[in-house]
């Protein structure tokens, strides 16, 4: 996300933006349905702690219990 993405986030009061989403799953797609949090943060040039946040507000996106993150469709 560019600095004016995150300043335009800001401004309408939306933390988690559509293009950060969608580079996630593109991300988890590209690694198999699975990668670590490390990566998917990377991806969607966020924090490790505002990706599991993100992630958290997903229907899609489940973090595992040993700090993987799945893309849950087609299961």
């Amino acid at each position: 996300m560019t600095a004016f993405e995150k300043a335009w986030a800001l401004v309408k009061d939306e933390k988690f933006t559509d293009k950060c989403k969608s580079d996630l799953i593109a991300c988890l797609k590209r690694e198999g349905g699975a990668a670590s949090l490390k990566d998917c943060a990377k991806a969607c040039c966020l924090t490790e702690k505002e990706c599991k946040a993100m992630i958290a507000t997903m229907g899609n996106v489940k973090m595992s219990p040993y700090g993987d993150a799945i893309l849950m469709e087609g299961l």
